[in-house]
């Protein structure tokens, strides 16, 4: 998939703003503050339904205005498709359409614009809490799978329900037998979604061996967990099972569920070690860029087409010889969007089109 035209109506700092991009390496350029990274983050927040920098909306609206709205005009294995998104802030509505159909929930444009982002923030995929790389899994996981972002959603709501019964035995409120049937949903849809992750990180070993690293050094991932070993469905309902009657006292005492895909962690090793702990800022970097290129090897290998890929700010921290060899990996993909403070960044690059930035005017 690559997109044609972009349009913007009082989206940050642009009031009114039509974009048209071609196949291959797009770069924006501009001093810092003039609204670069809006450009990405409007096509983030309709391919997504949310912004990959606030949990607002209403932030993403042009001060003193009322609503917001974008339209992308992209191409899917030849088919054009049309689709766009709006918010109201005086009703704190969004709406999605897709081809002009509108989606009866925001959640199922995920996965319709396939994308992959990477802004700086992202390094803490590495470096930070483990929630920042099981949300890494899921985000790729939901746009393959519409299921398993339905899956997610429902399991997560099982998690807060079982916690809440476990509070209220601890309290003497609720009965010990009203955790079984809990105990059996969130082992259901906890299996579901460890077997998908599992195999996804499998997945996107072998690109990041075969594909992207060429031998230069290694990026090698591991689904880290002490609860259970084996990830087939009769091994793991069996772990389940062994944990809830072995520690089902610790559970009430704490109030937590502890065991399932929401405790989990992805192991990141640079040249066979932690990249948390031993890799530099520079080697941590360019490990989160190979995760998030991985990520669109395996969206276009399991949908059959590409995603749009957003690079924000990406080359700034990049040594020459590093930034030489993440560039060779761009003819993978169909379309890249990138965004820089100056040209001179991309030194080596071949751009198939350049936009100035300067005032909330793009050139």
């Amino acid at each position: 998939m690559y997109i044609k035209r972009l349009e913007l109506k009082n989206f940050r700092n642009y009031d009114s703003q039509k974009l048209v991009f071609t196949p291959g390496i797009n770069v924006f350029f501009g001093e810092n503050g003039t609204g670069k990274t809006n450009i990405l983050e409007s096509i983030y927040w309709t391919a997504m339904a949310r912004s990959f920098r606030t949990s607002e909306d209403a932030i993403l609206v042009k001060q003193g205005r009322q609503n917001t709205q974008i339209t992308i005009d992209a191409v899917d294995n030849d088919i054009e498709k049309t689709f766009m998104i709006d918010y109201d802030c005086a009703n704190r509505k969004k709406n999605l359409k897709v081809n002009g159909n509108r989606l009866s929930r925001s959640s199922m444009i995920v996965g319709m614009l396939p994308i992959v982002l990477f802004s700086p923030e992202n390094i803490m995929i590495v470096k930070g809490e483990p929630s920042l790389r099981r949300r890494f899994l899921d985000d790729l996981l939901s746009q393959l799978d519409n299921e398993y972002f339905m899956t997610l959603v429902k399991y997560n709501k099982e998690v807060s329900h079982r916690n809440y019964l476990l509070r209220g035995i601890r309290e003497g409120r609720v009965k010990r037998e009203n955790l079984d049937i809990w105990n059996n949903q969130i082992m259901e849809s906890g299996t579901k979604l460890l077997m998908a992750r599992h195999a996804a990180v499998e997945e996107l070993n072998v690109i990041l061996k075969k594909e992207l690293t060429e031998g230069k050094f290694e990026v090698n991932l591991g689904y880290i967990s002490k609860n259970y070993s084996s990830y087939s469905p009769a091994d793991l309902k069996s772990s389940y099972q062994d944990f809830f009657k072995a520690k089902v006292e610790d559970e009430i005492i704490r109030s937590i569920t502890l065991i399932g895909p929401h405790r989990d962690d992805l192991e990141i090793l640079y040249n066979g070690q932690s990249a948390k702990s031993y890799a530099s800022e520079g080697q941590q970097r360019i490990t989160t860029i190979l995760m998030k290129l991985s990520e669109g090897l395996l969206i276009k290998r399991k949908r059959g087409s590409y995603p749009v890929v957003l690079l924000d700010d990406f080359s700034s921290e990049l040594d020459d010889p590093n930034r030489s060899f993440i560039g060779k990996t761009f003819s993978l993909f169909k379309q890249i969007l990138i965004t820089t403070t100056y040209k001179e960044n991309l030194r080596g690059f071949e751009a198939a089109k350049e936009f100035k930035i300067s005032g909330g005017k793009v050139i």
